[in-house]
């Protein structure tokens, strides 16, 4: 899909994610870091645990450019609650469905005529409600005339292969599918892994319970599409990430950030830059050179100086690969012992930063 005639790539978005509740501050500012770093323009939450947001819980747990724009299904008890969030620089909500296991979003392109439909579910861990989830479902797909993604936390698997053991129900997993079939939309396949749940004991219970579906529409409006997991720095489910590629224009303005003067090190840094630009014989010439040497130094030094914490990228790094391992074999003392202390690392690490946002 091209949303301008040029431009240079750039991604459109959503992120899934069951984070199994948001009440705690610190577990919040977790799944701020982690969709911060995802970056996606479309934030789909599920078991939110909550039973209202308003504009200051909603910042504890989304980024700033997520936090003004959404709508969300709050918790019944202590269970349920589904958050839909988008970008403002990208997308704007012309309509919205809110159903007992699903939100419903209509968005339009603010770069184009495009809209995309978005579905987060949250289906219900009671398979006795089952049935009437899937006719949730069936009722919305009459009035999509759009490109669609149903995404989300289902609670339900389509095939012996995606739970780690064999304790399935065969009829469920029948309906499940007879249902995409009917729906006339078909699954973007994860890539890399195999299950998106964990019940994090030893031996662990795994299954694929979370997962992206996508109309024709939408096969055809984003050909290039993909979905991938990401870490999990808390929550028993994987996030996922499905990124549908376009071509839009991008920017190429530098903006100066005030927020570098309190670097130490920036001014000796970019000052000598300034003083050894080339010499001009008119006033309007030395001050473009000596504007063009600095902000090539401070480029240089900002891709430097603004690259994430380490300690941050590391832990979560190690986090998704042990998941993968856990997929393929139960992991080792040493080894749960490395994933716990990475993910408090990760925790702590988050909690300082954080101290930064505010």
């Amino acid at each position: 899909m091209s949303l301008l005639n040029s431009g240079s790539n750039r991604s459109l978005s959503v992120l899934s994610w069951n984070v199994r509740g948001l009440g705690d501050p610190d577990k919040c500012n977790v799944v701020r870091d982690a969709i911060s770093s995802a970056n996606p323009t479309v934030m789909c939450v599920q078991e939110s645990k909550l039973h209202s947001i308003d504009q200051f819980k909603i910042k504890t747990f989304l980024p700033p450019q997520l936090a003004c724009s959404y709508k969300y299904i709050p918790a019944v008890g202590s269970r349920g609650g589904i958050v839909t969030a988008w970008s403002q620089s990208y997308w704007s909500c012309s309509d919205f469905t809110l159903k007992n296991h699903s939100l419903t979003t209509l968005l339009v392109s603010t770069l184009s005529d495009h809209s995309l439909t978005v579905t987060n579910v949250y289906g219900p861990s009671d398979h006795r409600h089952s049935s009437d989830f899937l006719h949730e479902l069936h009722d919305l797909s009459s009035n999509i005339n759009s490109p669609w993604v149903i995404i989300g936390d289902f609670n339900l698997i389509r095939s012996g292969d995606e739970k780690n053991n064999v304790n399935v129900n065969i009829p469920l997993m029948n309906t499940f599918n007879d249902t995409i079939n009917s729906l006339g939309v078909m699954e973007i396949p994860l890539l890399g892994r195999n299950f998106t749940w964990s019940n994090g004991q030893e031996p662990p219970i795994l299954a694929k319970l979370d997962r992206a579906l996508v109309n024709l529409a939408h096969t055809t409006t984003f050909p290039d599409t993909s979905l991938s997991p990401r870490a999990k720095p808390t929550s028993d489910h994987t996030p996922l990430f499905l990124s549908m590629s376009t071509s839009i224009p991008k920017s190429s303005v530098f903006r100066f950030e005030n927020a570098w003067l309190h670097r130490r090190n920036f001014l000796q840094t970019v000052l000598p830059a300034w003083a050894e630009a080339r010499v001009c014989s008119d006033a309007a010439g030395q001050l473009a050179a000596c504007l063009k040497s600095a902000k090539a130094t401070t480029k240089v030094w900002a891709r430097r100086f603004r690259a994430p914490r380490q300690i941050i990228s590391n832990c979560k790094f190690i986090i998704l690969l042990l998941d993968s391992f856990e997929e393929e074999r139960a992991l080792s003392f040493d080894e749960l012992q490395a994933r716990k202390t990475c993910i408090d690392c990760l925790a702590q690490a988050i909690k300082e930063k954080a101290a930064y946002w505010k």
